[in-house]
């Protein structure tokens, strides 16, 4: 089965309110086994909305949509799914009667707008609203089912949980469901990954993807299948593969964070950090949550608390392995990282020059320094050193143990 979300709304497209609702309902169809290909936004137009429903049920098994059920002018969905499936309205007297009684339950006066909620494309089954005014609806067409919930979001997540779902499973030929598991990598750029894993990004399923983000690409793994531990076993095969061809670039998988895992393997071995950060101003810090800060020993700004480092101002490779020994003996912790590199604001990442910034980390086993060919203080190359640094430090530890 194949499936296409369309979102109603003016404000959607204007960017007043996030789109909360389509992440939801593709969460709860992957969960199913119900493909998604398709996901679009449509304003508050009852001729487009009506062509946008056409087009889905030319390509899609099932159409949902969100939003538009209100009883104002500008909610137009009943009108526009009427129109793109040639049915007439029809007035509902149950649910008059369900709109009279809310009303009257809240004390409220009942005004003759609100009964266009009450109104349903001919044939159309009803979704009742326990906690709202406006129905949901589903209407069956030979060419595809379409399946209108309202735009609150708890209106809506309760009626996919408790009506949508349970019919879109009894419409299902075979039970089935998607897994999905997430690789996150720092420090490994997004065609190199491609070019060490295409073959698996090539398979139908499970299927493989990559999506870049600010210092690090995630790679998704979606497989489907009958059963939940099916799709894991899938799953679990072509994650060996990635992993056997990027090794220690990976550094975590779905909702774990890079500073969680670092702090983990600091907490594992007995060990704790100090951090040193010029240009990068806090970034390192901020990647560590409250609750994995007890892992760390100090954190500086600048170069000023580190006695005997009153040369170390110059940027260098030599100058950088001076400051992390000095902080690792300032703090007395078992390893030490430091970031230096300039905040001129004529050097950045997307600028010429882009300007060089050295990262090393002190530890018992010595010191390791790598220059990274970015500097300045702008937000983007502030969190990109942040991240390829932390990285950088987390494979070190992960390769020799320190």
């Amino acid at each position: 089965m194949n499936a296409e979300i369309i979102t109603t709304g003016t404000e959607l497209l204007l960017g007043e309110i996030v789109d909360t609702n389509a992440p939801f309902i593709a969460r709860q169809l992957r969960r199913i086994g119900v493909n998604l290909f398709y996901k679009i936004t449509v304003g508050d137009n009852r001729e487009r909305l009506a062509a946008a429903i056409r087009q889905a049920l030319a390509r899609s098994d099932v159409v949902i949509i969100t939003g538009g059920l209100g009883p104002t002018v500008d909610d137009i969905t009943r009108e526009a799914v009427a129109d793109a499936t040639g049915r007439e309205l029809e007035l509902r007297p149950e649910i008059v009667a369900h709109l009279k009684a809310f009303f009257a339950r809240r004390g409220r006066p009942f005004t003759e707008n609100n009964l266009r909620q009450a109104y349903l494309p001919q044939g159309a089954r009803m979704l009742p609203n326990p906690i709202g005014t406006a129905p949901g609806f589903i209407v069956e067409t030979g060419e595809g089912t379409v399946i209108v919930m309202p735009g609150v979001p708890r209106e809506m997540e309760r009626m996919m949980s408790e009506q949508v779902l349970p019919y879109l499973q009894s419409r299902m030929e075979e039970q089935a469901v998607i897994v999905a598991r997430i690789l996150h990598t720092a420090g490994i750029g997004e065609s190199t990954i491609d070019d060490r894993i295409g073959p698996l990004m090539r398979m139908s399923n499970p299927t493989v993807g990559l999506a870049a983000h600010l210092g690090q690409v995630d790679i998704r793994i979606t497989a489907r299948a009958a059963t939940e531990e099916e799709a894991r076993a899938l799953i679990a095969q072509v994650e060996a593969e990635i992993r056997k061809s990027l090794g220690t670039w990976i550094y975590g998988a779905d909702e774990e964070t890079l500073g969680g895992v670092v702090a983990r393997w600091l907490r594992q071995h007995d060990a704790r950090l100090a951090l040193l950060e010029t240009n990068t101003q806090g970034a390192i810090l901020a990647k560590f949550s409250e609750e994995d800060r007890d892992v760390l020993a100090g954190h500086f700004l600048d170069l000023t608390a580190l006695a005997g480092c009153e040369a170390c101002e110059d940027f260098t490779e030599a100058n950088a392995r001076a400051a992390a020994n000095a902080l690792r003996r300032l703090t007395g912790v078992d390893y030490a990282l430091v970031v230096m590199g300039t905040s001129d604001p004529k050097f950045g990442f997307w600028s010429e020059p882009r300007g060089e910034t050295w990262v090393a980390l002190a530890g018992p086993g010595g010191v390791l320094t790598r220059a990274l060919a970015a500097a300045g203080q702008d937000e983007f190359t502030r969190q990109w050193l942040a991240v390829n640094a932390l990285a950088l430090a987390l494979r070190h530890l992960a390769d020799r143990g320190g």
